[in-house]
Formats: structure tokens, sequence, C-alpha cells
């Protein structure tokens, strides 16, 4: 796993392991190897790995950057909705489904206990968006932190 990828396999020059990234792309997945990049940029990564790989997920883009050829496996429609994406929306493409999928995480993050999450999972949608989507669950002016101390506080 490689968090800004676009340093390690950037799409113009080299790095110490770029050859390395790009052979676990190209021949990984049949030696039983996988690699997991994450980068904000996908067009700022070397195409012959973002090329390779199977499972993409998408989080809110800027327009220039959702217009990129990296992002074609989006409809149209995903594109321009991922440019309006809440946080917590994801846009997820692999190969078992046709189509890429809206997903949603639910807020807050930080929910410890059953009492601190705020409703059933978010599904994703256009209408829950304009609505305000999680952020209509979110805490207000609360502290994420009370009552860690107390004795019901989860044990690990």
């Amino acid at each position: 796993m490689i968090d800004e990828l676009n340093k390690y396999a950037p799409r113009e020059g080299n790095s110490p392991i770029k050859d390395v990234l790009l052979d676990i792309a190209e021949r990984g997945r049949s030696l039983g190897v996988i690699l997991i990049g994450a980068q904000q940029t996908a067009s700022e990564v070397e195409r012959r790995i973002v090329s390779n790989s199977s499972i993409r997920v998408v989080g809110r883009l800027d327009a220039a950057e959702a217009a990129r050829s990296e992002y074609s496996f989006l409809p149209a429609s995903q594109r321009a909705r991922a440019t309006l994406a809440t946080p917590g929306t994801m846009f997820v493409s692999q190969p078992e489904l046709p189509v890429p999928i809206a997903v949603g995480f639910p807020f807050p993050a930080w929910a410890t206990r059953q009492s601190e999450v705020g409703g059933a999972p978010h599904v994703a949608s256009a209408d829950s968006e304009r609505e305000g989507g999680a952020f209509a669950r979110m805490p207000k002016d609360t502290d994420p932190l009370e009552g860690l101390l107390n004795d019901d506080a989860p044990s690990f």
C-alpha cells in the first residue's frame, strides 16, 4: 500500500521505485501480489499503473481533474456529480458490476458508541446531496471526546 502514489510513480520523470511499482501493477495479479495506491490526482501517476487498476475509488474531484482521461471509466453524469460530492461520498468501479456505484460512508466518522451514530448508513443520491446528505446527521456543537473517560466507554 502506497499513499501519494504520484510521488513514487510519477507520470513524468523517475523515482527510485517506479520500475518496481510498474512491475507490480503489470504482473502482480498473476503473482498473487496487489498494489493499493492512493493519490489525490490520478492524472499525475504513471499511465500504465492507472490503466492496470481493476478497482478504482473516486471521491470529490476538481472539474479540471474530472475531465482527464484517467476518469473515463466514470459516465459523464458521475464525473459531474463527483465535482459536487459531499465528504463521505465515493464512486467505486470494479469488474463485477457494469457501472460504477455511488456509496456513502456514515457520519460521524469518530463515533465509538451506538448513541453517537447519526442513524442508518447514508446511501448517496442526488436528492440526499441537495438536502445536506450526511451533514444533516452530524451532531451540532458537541465534543467528539466527551464521555470517553466514562464507565460506558468502549474497552479495547
